[in-house]
């Protein structure tokens, strides 16, 4: 009787502890954007080929609910439609003085690389986020912004997500191409290689609409704005970095089970000179 009670009791805690174990392990969400596994992905549209993958640095247990980890994105990876010009440096011009060349194009590549952490049981957590491109002016610039996230559950199929962002922006020091490299060096305004143009901050708010079990819509907007520095979204010429202040994102996912979606995206700014940008996405976590 008592080796029955003891096989009895060992399988329950067995049984148990595989429950446990399943259950963390199907803890994942791919329609949070906030949620974090293991996983990559890969997509392809109007703005060329895009890869991203996410690494889980810590994840919820039997007795924690933090959660955190990385994200890498590639965007346009292999640079396509690279036609926009950029700034090659200034000439001097027998009827109209110093002129500006646009000899170069534009690299439209760009990475970006995200940290997050958050705790489940109460949804709150925090996120730095970090931009990578290449500008038609500045050259190279790193947008760097850091900030907390909450989650909102609304009803049962209704999510929101507020971010609140603040950083700056990073950029090449190209004084050397706005003046001849005698003059450059005469007025001692040239950095060591990089130059902070400006303070930011951005508001981000993701929306979240369960449609049934494999039909899901994440609505994503942002806006931002400069603290300091140079202005955000006034033109180059005005001395402004020329970037869009608002971005709108929508998603139309089919999760195909709980480890595999199909996505389709499209993607507006408020910018005059970039399209809007469509893309169909697959991801797969682990």
């Amino acid at each position: 009787m008592k080796k029955q009670l003891l096989t009895i009791a060992i399988l329950s805690s067995m049984i148990s502890a595989s429950a446990i174990a399943e259950e963390i392990k199907n803890d994942i969400d791919m329609s949070d954007p906030t949620d974090v596994s293991t996983s990559v992905g890969a997509s392809y549209g109007n703005d060329g080929f895009n890869i991203k993958g996410q690494l889980m640095l810590s994840k919820k247990t039997a007795t924690s609910g933090q959660k955190s980890g990385i994200i890498f994105e590639a965007k346009n990876v292999f640079d396509e439609d690279n036609d926009t010009p950029k700034f090659s440096g200034m000439v001097s011009h027998p009827t109209y003085g110093s002129v500006p060349t646009f000899n170069d194009t534009k690299i439209e590549r760009s990475f970006r690389l995200r940290y997050g952490t958050i705790n489940t049981n109460n949804g709150i957590g925090w996120s730095a986020d970090a931009v990578f491109g290449d500008h038609p002016f500045y050259g190279n610039y790193a947008v760097i912004q850091a900030g907390p996230v909450m989650t909102i559950p609304v009803t049962e199929d209704l999510y929101i997500w507020p971010i609140l962002y603040a950083g700056a922006v990073v950029v090449e020091d190209n004084m050397s191409q706005l003046l001849p490299p005698e003059e450059a060096a005469a007025t001692n305004m040239s950095s060591s290689g990089i130059d902070i143009a400006s303070t930011v901050m951005t508001g981000m708010i993701y929306t979240r609409y369960t449609l049934s079990e494999h039909f899901w819509v994440l609505l994503s907007t942002c806006y931002t704005e400069e603290l300091q520095g140079k202005s955000w979204h006034d033109d180059v010429s005005d001395g402004g970095l020329q970037m869009p202040s608002f971005q709108g994102e929508i998603a139309v996912a089919y999760q195909m089970n709980q480890r595999q979606n199909i996505r389709f995206n499209y993607k507006t700014d408020n910018s005059d000179d970039t399209d809007d940008s469509y893309w169909v996405e697959y991801n797969q976590a682990f």
